[in-house]
């Protein structure tokens, strides 16, 4: 299956039923009153975070997700069937994101991140099913012949963003290991071979070792400029922003590993700072490949450290790890220091902050002229209209002595509205009347 960490896709609620414009005609009742039941209600669309999943890669065959409409209203009263609620699985640490555009640029909006298994988030909300004409029967007014439609279900256009969540990343330049070390410390099997950028997408592996029980991630490999997008770029970079501790790999059998160091920390730093910053445990790997001459060159090697550098504390007094995937050499020791550092580490507070659109309260509206145009704006407002038949005498008779009680009606004529006016509210058009 394809791997995927990004992917724009359109969402869509189901859209309420309408309600019925019925009355009771039977052998027993002469004159029935009202009896149209409600329409049901639209389904709604969660996103649920599953541990199972490791991509995105479904929404890549499926970028549009629809709801269930709710069911027209019936005779006798009765409400229309519901529409099922649909939940979607996404991997852990999915983050839900809305667009916007401010002067020609795209802003971004995080509205939530999924960062713990079987976090939820209702994505798109079904819309409320339209009243049957039974309930507007009243004792002055008994004989109602309209109904509401349908409220329509959210549609939104989303992006949805993957940054995995694993306590320990490893990373290095191409070729530097990490794919043969986690294949042989966890239950991984990433694909290994002898050339730069074998892995093209990251790999996840749990370990079990020493009672701990930690989750792993081999992500694509760095080069000079990454943080720019060049080689696997930002596609590496962001996968490594929620993890606890870096195992930094350097590779034996190359010249310079200060070199191979200095490039790595810098792309992180770029990056960002908060990133360069998290605990590192050098790791030199095929030292089975190099002569013990070699070894005991690499093993004086100092890496400069401070109280804010990247090595893991306790590697600050050289605690340097050789290592051999191919020979399973050095492997315990290296485990049992990470599980050590694991333990010592606190819990980084793993969300983000959320950025909430809030909306506005559904009883405040706002009047306005544009070219020559009025217009309502208000989420009560425009609810109201949309499920209106604006066709009916009846329905649209309600909602003027609607707007009138609200105060609508008063504000448009203070901005000039007379009788006979056209105004726009939401997707509709009426005509302004003195009620």
């Amino acid at each position: 299956m394809a791997f995927a960490d990004e992917v724009t896709i359109s969402v869509k609620a189901g859209d309420g039923g309408n309600g019925l414009m019925s009355f009771r005609r039977d052998r027993h009742t002469a004159k029935g009153g009202p009896d149209g039941g409600d329409g049901g209600s639209g389904g709604s669309i969660s996103l649920v975070a599953d541990h199972n999943e490791s991509s995105l890669a479904y929404f890549l065959r499926n970028r549009s997700i629809k709801a269930e409409h709710g069911g027209k209203g019936q005779a006798n009263k009765s409400t229309g069937k519901s529409g099922d609620d649909l939940i979607v699985k996404v991997p852990v640490g999915t983050q839900i994101i809305e667009t916007d555009i401010e002067k020609r640029k795209v802003k971004e909006y995080i509205i939530a991140d999924l960062n713990q298994n079987g976090a939820k988030f209702l994505i798109a909300q079904g819309g409320k099913g339209g009243f049957g004409n039974a309930r507007f029967a009243r004792a002055a007014f008994q004989v109602p012949r309209f109904a509401e439609l349908g409220e329509p279900g959210e549609d939104k256009e989303i992006v949805l963003r993957l940054k995995m969540i694993a306590e320990v990343g490893l990373i290095g330049l191409p070729n530097a290991g990490k794919s043969t070390l986690l294949s042989v410390i966890s239950n991984a099997k990433p694909k290994i071979a002898d050339y730069a950028f074998t892995t093209l997408v990251p790999n996840l592996g749990i370990v079990n070792f020493s009672g701990k029980r930690f989750l792993v991630a081999d992500i694509p490999g760095l080069i000079a400029g990454a943080h720019r997008g060049k080689g696997l770029g930002i596609d590496f970079l962001k996968h490594v922003e929620r993890t606890k501790l870096l195992l930094h790999l350097i590779d034996a059998t190359l010249d310079d590993p200060k070199l191979q160091f200095k490039v790595i920390n810098s792309e992180l730093k770029k990056y960002s700072k908060d990133l360069a910053a998290k605990p590192q445990i050098i790791v030199f790997t095929k030292i089975d490949a190099i002569t013990p001459a070699l070894i005991k060159a690499i093993k004086k090697l100092k890496f400069a450290s401070s109280p804010r550098g990247p090595l893991a504390r306790g590697a600050g007094r050289g605690e340097v790890f050789y290592i051999s995937g191919v020979a399973h050499t050095g492997l315990p020791e290296l485990l049992q220091e990470v599980v050590r550092q694991l333990r010592a580490i606190p819990d980084p507070s793993v969300g983000i902050k959320v950025y909430t659109l809030k909306d506005l309260p559904l009883t405040r509206f706002e009047v306005g002229k544009l070219r020559g145009k009025f217009f309502v704006k208000g989420g009560k407002i425009e609810q109201l209209l949309i499920m209106t038949d604006i066709n009916n005498e009846q329905a649209l008779g309600r909602i003027y002595k609607i707007f009138k009680r609200m105060g609508v009606l008063a504000e448009l004529r203070k901005i000039g509205a007379e009788e006979g006016d056209l105004v726009r509210i939401g997707q509709k058009t009426i005509e302004y009347k003195k009620v």
